[in-house]
C-alpha cells in the first residue's frame, strides 16, 4: 500500500523508523496535533470549582482517556492503580471510556469489584457512539492530577498531548510512541517498563508486537508523582510548552503546506 501512495507520511517519529527498518522506505514526518487554545488549563479558581462538581476536591485523581478495547489492556492500568491505591484513602481513578463498550475484551466492573476498587472509580459518562465536545473534553483532563494508561502500544496517542497541552503530566507504557511523546524534548511525565522488558512482547491482531506493562513499576511510578506535587507542576508545564512548540495545528499547518505545495511543484 504505502509503496502506491504518491507520498507516505507518519504521524511518529517510532512509526517513520519503523517503516524505514522493516520496507525501507522513506517518509515525511508529520505529527498528529491539536489546538492548544482548546486544550488549556483552567484558572485555578474554576479548576477547583470543576473538581467540587465532580466531588474531587482533597484528591488526587489519576485519569484515563482511552477505548476500552483489548489492546488498550485495561487490566493493567486498574490493577496498578488497585496496587498503588490499597494505602491511600485520597485516590480516585477518573475513566474517560465506555466500561460496556462493544469493543470490550472483558469485564471492567467485574474485574475491578474483585480489586476493591469500585469506591475509588469514576466514570465520566461517556459512550463508544458518543463522545464528548472539545469543551467537555477540556472540563475532564482539567480534573487530573496525572494521565494513566498502561496500553500495550500506540500509534500516537492523542490523549497524551491533549493532556499535556492541560498541564497533567502522563505515565504512560514504556513501548511504541511513548518516548518520543514524554521524554524527548523535554520530560512531560514518566514510562512504565514492560514486563521481561523490551524484547518480551506478545503479537496482536495484524501481527502487531504488543507491549506488557509492568503494573508494579506503573504503581511506583504514580507514587513517585503522589509524592511530589512539584514535579507534577513541573512535568505539566514542560509538557503543555512542548505541544505548543511541536504539536499545535498552527505548527503542523505549515508542515502540511510545505508538504502539499512540494507535490505540486514536482
Amino acid at each position: 500500500i504505502l509503496r502506491k501512495s504518491n507520498k507516505s507520511v507518519a504521524m511518529s517519529r517510532f512509526a517513520q523508523n519503523q517503516v524505514k527498518s522493516y520496507h525501507k522506505l522513506e517518509t515525511e514526518y508529520i505529527p498528529h496535533s491539536i489546538d492548544s487554545n482548546l486544550f488549556h488549563p483552567l484558572p485555578e479558581q474554576e479548576r477547583l470549582q470543576n473538581r467540587a462538581k465532580w466531588g474531587l476536591m482533597g484528591k488526587f485523581v489519576v485519569g484515563c482517556v482511552a477505548r476500552n478495547q483489548p489492546r488498550k489492556m485495561m487490566d493493567r492500568t486498574v490493577k496498578s492503580f488497585a496496587r498503588f491505591a490499597k494505602d491511600k484513602e485520597d485516590v480516585v481513578l477518573v475513566l474517560h471510556l465506555d466500561p460496556m463498550d462493544a469493543a470490550a475484551g472483558f469485564d471492567l466492573n467485574i474485574l475491578m469489584r474483585e480489586l476493591g476498587i469500585m469506591n475509588k472509580v469514576i466514570y465520566t459518562g461517556t459512550k463508544y457512539f458518543l463522545g464528548f465536545s472539545y469543551d467537555k473534553m477540556r472540563e475532564v483532563y482539567n480534573l487530573f492530577d496525572v494521565f494513566f494508561l498502561l496500553t500495550s502500544g500506540e500509534g500516537f496517542g492523542i490523549p497524551l498531548i491533549e493532556s499535556m497541552s492541560c498541564e497533567v503530566p502522563c505515565i504512560v507504557t514504556d513501548y511504541t510512541t511513548s518516548k518520543e511523546l514524554i521524554l524527548e524534548d523535554g520530560q512531560s511525565g514518566e514510562v512504565v517498563d514492560l514486563v521481561g522488558g523490551e524484547e518480551n512482547t506478545i503479537t496482536g491482531s495484524w501481527n502487531v508486537e504488543r507491549g506488557v506493562a509492568d503494573i508494579i513499576d506503573g504503581c511506583n511510578k504514580l507514587n513517585k508523582l503522589y509524592y511530589d506535587r512539584d514535579l507534577v507542576r513541573t512535568y505539566g508545564k514542560t509538557g503543555r510548552r512542548k505541544v505548543q512548540r511541536l504539536y499545535d495545528w498552527n505548527v503542523t499547518i505549515k508542515d502540511w503546506n510545505k508538504l502539499f505545495r512540494g507535490m505540486l511543484n514536482d
